[in-house]
Formats: structure tokens, sequence, C-alpha cells
């Protein structure tokens, strides 16, 4: 259990569930044990002159995706589900030994793919659900959507878009072999459990090449954890040589890794995220060239976006400096200044705008 004050944390409460019934100073039942925190139950505790919330977990990120989502966009919520629950058809056929039937799958991603190209935004919201349930699933789905994104960006054309958002979505299908404990254990894994996982781009490559899918598909799932400077494996490629959708499907599968939570640590902030695939392209891992298309729209996208500071204030992202992804140039409480100046506080993540619209009404 968590207690949550409300005056400046309102938004962790925000998709979590009440840990006991809450009372009015009569007497009177305000919400009851159970309830999902919704902004309306917020602005009630608010009315009514309570600071603490006491609250469990959060709900299922299929649940905070649905309630998060603005109502002209329930068709991706939809396909959303909908390839969730193909991707985990496959992945149990997968661990079956079966040869996956695929179509389906590939089918339903596609219309995610056009739901989430329609309005940039859904990606922020992607961002920031919590929790870890069901990440190997929704980390195929988020990456297959990054890379679909990429691809855009690149100016492929859409057969190639839709292909390499297909590639990304069945890159890690060879983790469906891997132990047991890497996505359920916080503990560290030991020297036979990481030689397993270094095995999953294979077995993926196995486990797909008599499906008929196209070759950058097959590239992808083989050749993901390449690296520019060869650091990589399985082949140690380098540069050039590494196939350019896996090239892009590595600045994917970083990027959603490290900005989502997983069960040994807590997600990083949006930014902080886009600092980490900063620097791996500037150590010479992630390809520059993919790389910077990414980062230059990612940091476009945020710019004017409201975030949460770490003492519970709301600010305005204005600018950003290339150089210092950390340290953006921000509008708070009518004055604009750089984040640095304000020592000690940092960007804690992107705000939800069911919050902000409350704030703004009260």
């Amino acid at each position: 259990m968590h207690i949550i004050t409300l005056q400046h944390n309102a938004h962790k409460a925000l998709d979590r569930k009440l840990a006991r019934d809450i009372l009015s100073e009569s007497g009177f039942t305000l919400l009851r044990e159970g309830m999902v925190i919704t902004p309306n139950h917020i602005r009630l505790l608010r009315m009514y002159g309570i600071e603490t919330v006491p609250v469990y977990g959060h709900t299922s990120f299929l649940e905070q995706l649905d309630a998060k989502v603005k109502e002209q966009h329930q068709p991706f919520v939809k396909a959303y589900r909908e390839s969730f629950n193909e991707m985990k058809r496959l992945f149990s056929s997968a661990e079956e030994d079966q040869v996956p039937n695929l179509e389906k799958t590939l089918d339903s991603f596609e219309s995610l793919i056009s739901e989430a190209l329609e309005s940039y935004s859904l990606f922020e919201v992607l961002q920031q659900l919590e929790g870890h349930d069901g990440y190997l699933l929704r980390h195929s789905i988020h990456v297959g959507l990054l890379t679909a994104l990429m691809a855009r960006l690149m100016k492929k054309s859409e057969e190639d878009i839709m292909i390499y958002g297909k590639a990304g979505l069945l890159h890690d299908i060879g983790m469906i072999k891997a132990p047991a404990g890497v996505f359920n254990d916080s503990r560290e894994l030991t020297e036979a459990e990481w030689k397993e996982v270094r095995r999953h781009p294979q077995i993926g490559y196995e486990l797909l090449k008599d499906t008929g899918v196209p070759q950058p598909v097959l590239d992808a799932a083989l050749y993901h954890h390449e690296r520019m400077d060869g650091s990589g494996y399985l082949e140690g490629l380098k540069g050039d040589d590494i196939p350019e959708v896996a090239a892009l499907i590595a600045i994917a599968d970083v990027f959603d890794a490290v900005s989502s939570d997983r069960v040994h640590r807590k997600k990083l902030a949006p930014m902080e995220a886009l600092k980490t695939v900063n620097d791996e392209i500037y150590r010479g891992k992630l390809s520059v060239r993919c790389g910077l298309v990414f980062l230059e729209h990612m940091t476009s996208t945020y710019t004017g976006t409201t975030v949460y500071l770490s003492d519970g204030r709301f600010a305005q992202i204005v600018r950003y400096n290339a150089k210092d992804l950390e340290n953006p140039l921000i509008s708070l409480d009518g004055h604009v200044l750089p984040l640095k100046e304000l020592k000690g506080l940092t960007i804690e993540d992107i705000a939800d705008n069911r919050i902000h619209e409350l704030n703004k009404q009260e």
C-alpha cells in the first residue's frame, strides 16, 4: 500500500485502486475500497479537504490505456487490445514448438500501425503506462510501432513502413525460450541464464524462417542486438553490414526498454530515455543516421508538452538543447528558464492530460 499526497502528487493516484474506504469528516462514505481512482474522484476528495489517499498498485496496463486515451482515439485502443491478444496466442504456440501462424497477428498489427501513425500523441500515452504486467508482449508491440514511426520519418514506402513495423513486432519472439526468471524475478541473471538469453536472436530466426515472412523480418530477429562498433551479438557485425531494419529496431528496443517499468527497475523519464539513446549513438553503439532522425522527431514532439517536475509542479517544455537533453528550457509559473537552474529538480514524466485539465478547472 502507498499513501499519495493529493496536493502535488494526484497524478500518482490515478488508475490505482483505493486501499480502504474514504470517509468525510461527518462519516459519510465518499469512495469505497477497491474503486479505481479517476479525475472526478480526485476532484471530489479535494472538495472535501481530503489531503492523502491510500492506494494499491496500478490497474492493468490495458485498463490504463483505455482510461488515458481520448474518445476519438478509441479505435487505437481496440486495435491495441487485438494485437496484444494475438501476440499472446502467437507466443503460446511458439512456446509449444509449433510453427507460428502469423497471418492474423500481422493483419491486426497492421491496423494498429495505421491508427498509431494517425496521431503521434499516442506514442506519449504508451510511455505513461505504469507497471510491468505483460512486459514482453507490450514491449514487442511498442518496438513495432516505434520502428514503423522511424520508417515513416525516413521516408520509406507505405509497404516498407508496414514490413519494418512487423519486423519490430516479432524481433523478440525468440525470448519465449528464455529462462522464466528473466521477466518475473528482480534478481540478477546467473551466467547460465544470461547465456540462454543471448540465444534468443537465433531462436527467433529459427521460429520464423519457414513462415514466409519478408527478409527484413528475419533480419530483425537475428540481428537486432548487433551494434555499429561490432560489440553486439550474435555475429559481431559492424556498421553497414547490419541491415537497416535491425539498426532501427535496436534504437526502438533501447528506448522502449529504458522508458518502461521492469520487474527489476522503474522506468526512466522520457527525457532520460532519450539521453540514453543519444549516449549510445555517441558511444558508437547505435546508428547515427537512424538515431538522429529519431531524436529530432522525439524532441520536436515533446516541445510544448506539459510535464511533471519531481516536486509535483507542472511545467511546459519550451525548447531542447541537443547537447544536454535532460535540461531543456521550460516554462514554470510564468517564467522561462533552463531546468538545471532549479537545483535538485528533474522532469519526472509526461503529464497525464486528465490531471492537467482538472488542475486548470480548479
